[in-house]
């Protein structure tokens, strides 16, 4: 009998924390569990202070062998500490650290990396999983180890050269050099947003013929009962960074909107906003029960760059409508790949093109379902094909 295809994930961030990167991986593994694909997943642990996801849809793990690497102790103490003078440097160091590296903390265990803690030496695929980009530094450290496969994948979120969430101080130049250094490792090279495809392409030539454009995959199909609110209530619910998204055109639409509907905005933010009579705000956490409530739920593209945050794919898995806010770089072909879906409301970034879109959806409901397009098979068919 024919041994089952395997499969090595690489992802230097807690396969278990709260983020957007990790559901897009996990919908991946789903994927690969269902095309009957023996898994292992390289990992690290989770931080003493990072949130915990709800981890109730992916009970599959229990198939997959996984290695945790051991976090950046001297980070984990740092942030971990009670100490008042820690806490107040923190967010100092952070800020610095961040200025001169290109990679977050998990640099130093991407590059300490043992293929001795593998189950094997060689895969059918060899698949790293970015954000973090320190995925590809393990690749590569993996490779340069003995690490084979038949074919290896490259599966990006934001890339390199052109991350709007990259702080560091380098210029163009150097990004892209690095960034060159990583593709070169890849048999075939995935990413979530057609136009950052375009970008890559044009970016990297010589590596053209191996990138692929692949919709971010839902884990699991949520059918939701009535929500029975009194209120149309409307639910944003992920990071706000003021410099990557801009929430102040939906924050402010909604003095325009009381008695009308009422907003539950939940993430971290740098923005010193305040609750109002129809405006709840609260940090990141697990929204599960807030998701079954909501009667529309938005999400908001970025200020810059060309890709689509996974938000709009993972809220397609509902039977919720999907408030789409455009902003940013080619707007209108934005706008015209995301109504391919037939899945989402579009509407400028403005207070009263998000009035109008919201107004509509509380007075004339339809019928929604989950977006056929992005069941996990069919996604990690197409990665690894």
């Amino acid at each position: 009998m024919r041994a089952a295809p395997s499969a090595l994930v690489i992802k230097m961030q807690p396969y278990n924390s709260l983020n957007s990167s990790n559901m897009r991986m996990l919908a991946m593994m789903k994927g690969l569990y269902e095309l009957g694909i023996e898994m292992e997943l390289v990992t690290r642990e989770l931080s003493a202070v990072s949130e915990r996801n709800d981890m109730s849809d992916y009970a599959f793990l229990e198939d997959v062998k996984i290695v945790s690497f051991s976090s950046n102790a001297r980070y984990e103490q740092l942030v971990s500490s009670k100490s008042s003078w820690k806490q107040a440097l923190l967010p100092i160091a952070r800020k610095i650290y961040h200025r001169l590296s290109l990679y977050d903390n998990s640099l130093a265990i991407a590059n300490k990396a043992s293929i001795d803690v593998l189950e094997r030496r060689e895969y059918d695929y060899v698949i790293s999983v970015s954000d973090p980009k320190t995925s590809h530094v393990a690749l590569r450290n993996l490779l340069n180890q003995g690490l084979k496969a038949k074919k290896i994948i490259q599966y990006w979120g934001d890339p390199l050269y052109g991350d709007v969430t990259q702080r560091a101080l380098y210029p163009g130049f150097v990004l892209k050099r690095e960034e060159r250094k990583f593709l070169r490792l890849a048999d075939k090279i995935v990413y979530t947003s057609p136009f950052t495809l375009e970008n890559q392409r044009r970016n990297y030539p010589e590596h053209a013929d191996k990138m692929i454009v692949v919709p971010t995959a839902n884990a699991s199909q949520k059918i939701y009962p009535p929500t029975q609110n009194e209120v149309f209530t409307v639910g944003y619910y992920g990071a706000y960074h003021s410099r990557v998204r801009n929430l102040l055109p939906l924050y402010e639409a909604f003095a325009k909107l009381q008695g009308v509907a009422k907003l539950n905005l939940v993430g971290d933010s740098d923005l010193a906003l305040q609750p109002t009579a129809n405006v709840m705000l609260r940090p990141r956490g697990v929204v599960k029960d807030l998701e079954e409530k909501t009667d529309l739920f938005v999400c908001v593209l970025n200020r810059a760059g060309t890709q689509i945050p996974g938000k709009a794919y993972h809220t397609a898995a509902t039977n919720r409508p999907i408030l789409v806010l455009v902003d940013g770089d080619e707007q209108e072909k934005m706008i015209e790949y995301l109504k391919t879906f037939d899945r989402f409301i579009i509407a400028q970034n403005n207070v009263d093109s998000i009035c109008k879109a919201i107004q509509d959806a509380a007075q004339n409901p339809r019928e929604w379902a989950p977006c056929p397009a992005l069941a996990p098979k069919d996604v990690a068919a197409k990665i690894i094909e």
